[in-house]
């Protein structure tokens, strides 16, 4: 009889398999395709939040530094679906860790890398799809934009879909039920949405109804908070401590640029920006990829 050689235990690679990320980048766009409630989230959210509230809230504040505020809440409508969007991909990594592809990846010979670069650079590709949506709604609201502000804002919307997408991956590598994933996301789009200058600026001219009817005593006592009556409207300024949350979260940078670019107003410094939206990305991809190896020794 002769011997059967032993099989040989395959090989893992260090390297960057771009058939990998190719494979799991198109999995995550056929994925979406196949579930369009995911469609419908973002327009119902685009509907609620950018018509309702954004005409709702505009009958009573006309405008915020001279943008009417649908116009000023128009990016912030686009970082909205971009967080949802982003961090929903993230949770279909704790279904297949169960009984999806990734338990067949996790022993196969793929660079993890190459596995965590396409799922979220797959999440940031739908992130960029749903944050078009408010986009479509930009010339209802008077904002113009050509096709270099377009090209533009999508290089913005994937950077940003590609570092909440990776966060959510390190967040789900640590979660072994859909229920904690929900609860956590939650906790996470939150703060990040509503510290972000998303819906209120830091400091600037708000204008609104009936400032010039507001009695001298009342503005007194609204000086003590930082907010000033001045023509035709009001001078505000966040308290320090929510201006701090505010300059903390890395959302309000990637916001900010983003508006930039929509409507030509900024409130953060453009280096730390653009320095968050060159550094944030890589950093957040590899510490997904580092959460997703410890996987296959779990």
């Amino acid at each position: 009889m002769t011997d059967v050689p032993a099989p040989v235990p395959a090989r893992r690679s260090a390297l960057l398999d771009l058939r990998v990320v190719g494979a799991m980048w198109w999995r995550e766009l056929v994925r979406f395709r196949r579930d369009r409630s995911q469609l419908f989230g973002a327009l119902s959210r685009t509907v609620l939040w950018l018509l309702i509230l954004g005409f709702g809230l505009g009958a009573t504040l006309r405008e915020i530094e001279g943008y009417t505020y649908a116009q000023y809440i128009l990016p912030g409508v686009v970082t909205l679906n971009v967080l949802f969007a982003s961090l929903q991909s993230a949770i279909a990594l704790v279904w297949d860790r169960q009984v999806g592809l990734m338990r067949q990846v996790l022993v196969s010979p793929a660079p993890m890398l190459s596995v965590a670069l396409g799922k979220i650079c797959g999440g940031a590709s739908i992130a960029v799809i749903q944050g078009t949506i408010p986009l479509a709604m930009a010339p209802l609201l008077g904002v113009r934009m050509g096709a270099a502000d377009l090209l533009l804002a999508w290089a913005v919307m994937f950077a940003m879909g590609v570092a909440i997408t990776a966060t959510g991956v390190i967040l789900a590598c640590r979660m072994r039920t859909f229920e904690g994933f929900g609860s956590i996301s939650n906790g996470v789009i939150q703060p990040l949405y509503f510290l972000s200058g998303a819906i209120f600026p830091l400091k600037g001219i708000v204008g609104g109804v009936g400032f010039l009817d507001i009695p001298q005593a009342l503005r007194d006592d609204l000086a003590r908070y930082g907010v000033y009556a001045l023509g035709g409207g009001w001078v505000v300024e966040l308290p320090q401590w929510l201006r701090v949350m505010v300059y903390a979260n890395p959302v309000s940078y990637l916001l900010d640029l983003l508006r930039l670019v929509l409507l030509g107003f900024s409130q953060m410094p453009l280096w730390a920006s653009l320095g968050t939206v060159a550094l944030l990305p890589p950093a957040a991809v590899v510490l997904a990829a580092w959460s997703m190896s410890r996987l296959r020794h779990a």
